[in-house]
């Protein structure tokens, strides 16, 4: 067994994990980042299945660019923010169907924003203004107190304080609540500003308002983009600040052991080849950055160190899974009319904005009548650089249960997913005539693909839950990278938000946590 010493050890190599990595290698520590896939970047990657370039889960992101979003100053601090070129995708999204009816397209930015929702709601002018208002003060709250520490400045924490003030009335109430208060009895409103709930969550009754203020505040400010070239552009070059400082990265590398010390803490790692299980290396971590859930990391530990884990995070609730249908076709799809690059369909018999996840189960039968609540993303309404050339893919996305797939037979579970897609691509062919003659191939991943791919428990791909807070606000955020393990520390989505930014901040401070840490050791 090859014995090696490392300040940090980086379990995965999704945005949290690398993010984290090239935080702590950008301030001068040794870092080692260790992948049991053979590629890099999880959620954020792209990869081929036959002939189709296929993006794994980042369809699109707030764009980066604008200094108030929070990813701007980790990617700059890193050199990289202007290494990627971000496309704009216009719009936030186009929904139809349900309660909203004809479709209503949400542009970004606050101003157009409550524009839009003001002339197809007039009623509702003062509510809308509210409701966004609030988001607005959310959001840059957060940027304000963010600068605050960063800089030690007392005025700007001052301003964070007065600018927080929406958040403190608000902090334990859900989505749902807040919608009610301002707009009880308008449930096409509620689906026009939450259409895209399936970012976060599932539910509005359990979706924290802060969350929803927070993330959708950002999209709204900043406008949605693309990465040139997919998602696997960021991860690349988050992996090449790690490298570029003397770290490693390796792959297809499966870490079996967590090793703690006398008092708790972790001291070390072993990780074998994933292919054959051989080949045993220990690597000695002051700390280690658990790039996965809880769950899995605790199960790499000694039976103590997995009981304190597991007493920690064992009862608390996953957030939801996904299924995504991806379709190559021969020609773009603008050529049968589908032009916007996010559209939202609602199905007719949604009443209600609190129905949004009622769909999630349905993958559990053979379809039957309208399709659940989904999302069609279009890359080729910008200029991806990827699908210049057929097949060119459209991918639908929508909600999905692990259990609607458990212990089904694989050949009737193939079965099951031929049929969902001839549901899919007829409604395509209904709303876009002529999409059916363009598909030459096509694959449908559920909520089983995304817990092999992602290695999550029941394929929840946004971490927790981000439930209403149960304690006030002077308590602090209620979710943090911190394990009850010294030195173990979760750089994904489960130790913060959810979603590409929530994972990137969870990765950033969680490297503040372990800076602190290693700073003292030191």
């Amino acid at each position: 067994m090859n014995d090696k010493k490392f300040d940090a050890v980086v379990i995965g190599s999704g945005l949290g994990g690398l993010t984290a990595g090239a935080l702590l290698a950008h301030a001068g520590y040794s870092v080692c980042l260790l992948e049991r896939n053979f590629s890099l970047g999880g959620a954020a990657s792209v990869y081929k299945v036959g002939p189709l370039t296929v993006e794994a889960s980042l369809h699109q992101t707030s764009d980066a660019r604008n200094p108030r979003d929070v990813k701007h100053d980790i990617l700059r601090r890193l050199g990289i923010l202007d290494e990627l070129e971000w496309l704009p995708t216009g719009a936030l999204y186009t929904v139809r169907g349900g309660p909203v009816g004809e479709p209503f397209e949400l542009p970004f930015g606050f101003g157009p924003a409550y524009e839009a929702l003001a002339t197809r709601f007039p009623d509702k002018r003062a509510a809308i203004q509210r409701f966004l208002g609030e988001v607005e003060q959310i959001h840059d709250a957060l940027w304000t107190l963010k600068q605050a520490r960063e800089e030690s400045s007392f005025a700007k924490f001052a301003r964070g304080l007065w600018e927080v003030a929406p958040a403190a009335a608000g902090w334990q109430n859900s989505l749902h609540e807040i919608m009610e208060r301002d707009f009880a009895g308008c449930e096409a409103l509620k689906c026009a500003l939450g259409a895209n709930l399936a970012y976060y969550g599932d539910d509005p009754r359990r979706l924290w308002w802060i969350f929803y203020a927070l993330a959708q505040g950002g999209y709204i400010a900043s406008g949605g983009a693309y990465i040139k070239g997919g998602s696997r552009q960021l991860s690349l070059k988050l992996a090449k600040a790690v490298t570029k400082t003397g770290g490693v990265v390796r792959l297809g590398r499966l870490v079996n052991a967590i090793e703690t010390d006398a008092d708790g803490a972790v001291v070390a790692i072993r990780h074998v080849a994933r292919r054959d299980g051989e080949g045993e290396e220990r690597i000695e971590a002051r700390v280690v950055m658990a790039n996965c859930a809880p769950s899995e990391a605790a199960a790499m530990m000694d039976a103590p160190a997995r009981a304190t884990m597991e007493e920690a995070f064992g009862s608390r609730r996953l957030s939801t899974s996904l299924f995504s249908a991806n379709f190559g076709l021969s020609a773009k799809p603008s050529t049968v009319g589908l032009t916007d690059f996010t559209t939202v369909v609602m199905p007719p018999d949604m009443q209600r904005f609190d129905q949004y996840g009622d769909g999630a189960g349905l993958m559990a039968e053979d379809p039957k009548g309208a399709l659940p609540l989904h999302t069609i993303a279009n890359f080729t309404a910008v200029d991806s650089g990827l699908w210049d050339e057929p097949p060119i893919l459209v991918s639908v996305l929508g909600l999905d249960r692990l259990d609607n797939w458990r212990d089904l037979p694989r050949e009737e579970a193939l079965t099951r997913r031929e049929r969902w897609l001839d549901a899919i691509q007829a409604s395509l062919d209904r709303d876009y005539p002529g999409f059916s003659a363009l598909v030459t191939t096509r694959m449908l991943l559920n909520a089983y693909s995304m817990a092999g791919y992602l290695n999550t428990p029941e394929g929840a791909v946004y971490g927790f839950a981000a439930l209403p807070a149960e304690a006030p606000i002077l308590m602090g955020f209620p979710r943090t990278p911190q394990t009850p393990i010294a030195g173990l520390y979760l750089a994904s989505a489960f130790g913060g938000e959810h979603g590409f930014n929530g994972a990137m901040l969870s990765g950033a401070e969680a490297a503040r946590l372990a800076e602190r840490r290693l700073a003292v050791a030191t």
